[in-house]
């Protein structure tokens, strides 16, 4: 269980900078596409990569990877997020933040239950193999991918982020 307690604290001081970061990020660069191109695009549901795009995208994929993790089965395959969900309907900004932040609390209340059978579960995701902690593993990977994204989609209009891994916590060790 040290595996998890390490991946939520770190998953936990990740998404709380990403908050934060956006949080002082005047409304008019959520919609900003600097560097627009036809490959400047999520797939799908995502046309263009804008900071409100990455953020209801993180949001989405965050919840269902969360529910589908709980309840896959041994070598069951799990769908990346593809409907509509409730973040779709948030305004972009502050309103969208505190969606997320509790769409974020949800989560690590619902990974804080996984036991040790659960994340040893082994499941497919995009043809490869997991277990349920390696694709933990994966969503702070993705998350970090895409703060990435915000990050050079900041610069590009002017705004300096914070520094990456100045994460909040201060007092204790993050992992």
């Amino acid at each position: 269980m040290a595996e998890l307690l390490r991946f939520r604290s770190l998953f936990n001081q990740q998404v709380l900078h990403t908050l934060g970061t956006l949080e002082h990020v005047p409304i008019s660069l959520w919609q900003a596409v600097p560097a627009d191109s036809n490959t400047n695009y999520l797939g799908e549901r995502v046309n263009r990569i804008t900071i409100e795009a990455l953020v209801r995208h993180l949001c989405q994929a965050e919840q269902h990877w969360a529910n589908a993790l709980a309840e896959t089965k041994p070598g069951q395959a799990i769908a990346p997020p593809a409907s509509v969900t409730a973040a779709d309907e948030v305004a972009p900004g502050v309103p969208l933040l505190q969606h997320y932040r509790a769409t974020h609390e949800t989560t690590l209340v619902r990974i804080q239950g996984f036991d040790e059978g659960r994340l040893a579960t082994e499941l497919v995701f995009a043809g490869r193999r997991f277990t349920v902690m390696g694709f933990l593993w994966a969503v702070y990977g993705h998350h970090a991918y895409h703060f990435g994204q915000i990050d050079l989609l900041l610069r590009q209009q002017g705004h300096m982020p914070p520094e990456f891994l100045e994460y909040a916590e201060m007092a204790n060790v993050i992992a």
